[in-house]
C-alpha cells in the first residue's frame, strides 16, 4: 500500500539526505585519492537503495535490474567528467563517479518506486514545500507517468511486429540499425507527448482552470 502524508514525508526526506550523502561525497575529481569512507557511502546508500526496492514490493533480483538499468545512464554521464581530474588518476576517478551516480540514481529511484507519484507529492506538500512548487511537480510527475505508459505500450508494439527479438535484440550485430530505429521511436514518442498535453490542457480549461 503506498505510503500516504506523514509516512510518505519520511519516507522522501530518507530518500533525499541518503541522495544527497552519496552525491557530495568526494570522488577525487580535485586529484586527492577517493577516501575510504566516501566508498563506504557509496556501498551503504545503494544497499538502502535496494532495500527501499523490496519494501516498494519487487523481488530482489528485479530489485538488482531495476539498479542495473540505470548503469549506461550513469556510464555516459560519469566517464567523460573522469577526463577532468590528473591523467594518472583518471580510472579510479571514473569508477568513483559512477559509483557515486549510481548510488545516487538507485535511491531516487527506488523512493520513486515506493511512493509513486502520488506518495511524492503527498510527502512534498506534508513537508511544506512551496504551494506553487508543489503544484509544478505534481503536473511533472503526472505527465512523466503518462510518457513511461506510452513507452512501454510503444515498445511492446515494436516487439509485437518482430517476434525473436527483444527492443535491443540487434544493438550488438546492427548498432547503426538499432540506434536509427530507437531514434524514430524518440520522436514518434515527442510528438504523442505534445498531442496528450495539449489534450491535458484544454480538458483542464474546460473545467474551468486559468489560462
Amino acid at each position: 500500500m503506498m505510503p500516504t502524508g506523514r509516512r510518505a514525508a519520511g519516507v522522501l526526506a530518507f530518500g533525499l539526505a541518503l541522495v544527497l550523502a552519496a552525491a557530495l561525497s568526494p570522488a577525487g575529481v580535485d586529484g586527492r585519492p577517493v577516501p575510504a569512507w566516501s566508498w563506504a557511502i557509496w556501498i551503504a546508500v545503494f544497499a538502502c537503495a535496494l532495500r527501499v526496492f523490496v519494501r516498494a514490493g519487487l523481488p530482489f533480483p528485479e530489485a538488482l535490474r531495476r539498479a542495473g538499468w540505470l548503469v549506461p545512464v550513469v556510464a555516459v554521464f560519469a566517464v567523460p567528467a573522469a577526463l577532468l581530474a590528473p591523467a594518472g588518476a583518471r580510472g579510479p576517478v571514473a569508477a568513483a563517479l559512477c559509483c557515486r551516480a549510481l548510488a545516487a540514481t538507485s535511491m531516487g529511484a527506488a523512493v520513486a518506486t515506493w511512493l509513486g507519484p502520488s506518495g511524492i507529492v503527498a510527502g512534498a506538500r506534508y513537508l511544506r514545500m512551496p504551494v506553487r512548487l508543489a503544484d509544478v511537480l505534481e503536473s511533472t510527475l503526472v505527465s512523466l507517468a503518462v510518457v513511461l505508459r506510452q513507452v512501454r505500450a510503444m515498445l511492446r508494439a515494436r516487439e509485437a511486429r518482430r517476434p525473436g527479438f527483444g527492443a535491443w535484440g540487434d544493438l550488438v550485430s546492427r548498432p547503426v540499425d538499432t540506434v536509427r530505429g530507437f531514434g524514430r521511436l524518440v520522436a514518434s514518442l515527442l510528438l504523442r507527448a505534445l498531442e496528450r498535453a495539449e489534450a491535458l490542457e484544454q480538458a483542464r480549461r474546460a473545467r474551468g482552470g486559468e489560462a
